[in-house]
């Protein structure tokens, strides 16, 4: 056996017969010598060229570079593993918009209700245009109570103009209750010959009943007498008589809002 080596770095490893008097520089030994095989006539032996080079191919073929960045190419069957994933992940999205808006809408129907106050009537607990927040009459915790602010519909023939608009929702404070006698007397109210206590709510520079007097009024069940807290606005009980309990819209619970901006007070 002899082994040969070349510069080019393709080393040859040439196995021989067993006459190690044959020639190798005869014409079939150059013939095999360029095609990397050599065979003789005869049974004596025969002589194979083998390329390392080429084994070495053929035992790395498998692998692949990118020249670019060195990193393995995305698979293409990755990228349609992860396409159903981004539309579970879009669907559940939708599914919690949507169950977000319908949590908003029966909010809105059966428990709590936006309300924009349309005037000045209010003043100084409420602005005109203060966003409340209104809590419906099905879910009030016993009857309404002197001293709350109510949201109800006034009557359709309203003989008092509001700003804002005529027929709309008002909403004012409970000064009497179904079955009481109110009147005023002077500058002060009278609940079943009581003074009312009204802890403040009414704006101070009006008084307590303003240019408006109250008529002896003795209210039936079901009937409610509200007011304004800015007593120079006389449009309420005083002018369009009680409210009845199927009128009322809710009770209001807080200030959301005002003047365009985000402001939070309890009423």
């Amino acid at each position: 056996m002899s082994e040969s080596s070349f510069d080019d770095g393709d080393a040859r490893i040439i196995v021989t017969g067993d006459d190690p008097h044959e020639p190798a520089g005869g014409p079939e030994s150059e013939a095999a010598t360029g095609s990397g095989r050599h065979v003789r006539d005869g049974t004596a032996g025969t002589t194979t060229a083998v390329r390392l080079g080429e084994e070495l191919d053929h035992r790395l073929r498998g692998l692949r570079t990118d020249p670019k960045d060195g990193a393995p190419a995305r698979s293409p069957r990755v990228d349609r593993e992860q396409q159903p994933r981004r539309r579970g992940l879009l669907a559940k999205i939708a599914v919690f918009l949507a169950v977000a808006a319908l949590a908003v809408l029966l909010l809105q129907a059966f428990v709590i209700q936006p309300f924009a106050v349309p005037g000045d009537a209010m003043t100084p607990t409420l602005q005109a245009g203060d966003r409340i927040l209104v809590l419906k009459w099905g879910l009030l915790e016993g009857p309404v109570r002197s001293g709350e602010i109510v949201v109800f519909h006034p009557p359709r023939s309203l003989s008092c103009s509001v700003v804002g608009g005529r027929g709309g929702d008002l909403a004012l404070r409970v000064v009497a209750l179904p079955g009481q006698l109110i009147r005023s007397a002077g500058d002060a109210i009278l609940v079943d010959g009581r003074p009312l206590s009204e802890q403040g709510w009414y704006d101070p520079r009006y008084g307590q009943v303003g240019s408006t007097p109250i008529r002896s009024t003795i209210l039936g069940p079901g009937q409610y007498f509200v007011m304004a807290d800015n007593r120079s606005d006389s449009c309420d009980s005083r002018v369009f008589g009680p409210i009845s309990k199927s009128s009322v819209v809710g009770e209001g619970i807080a200030v959301v809002g005002r003047r365009g901006h985000v402001f939070f007070r309890t009423l």
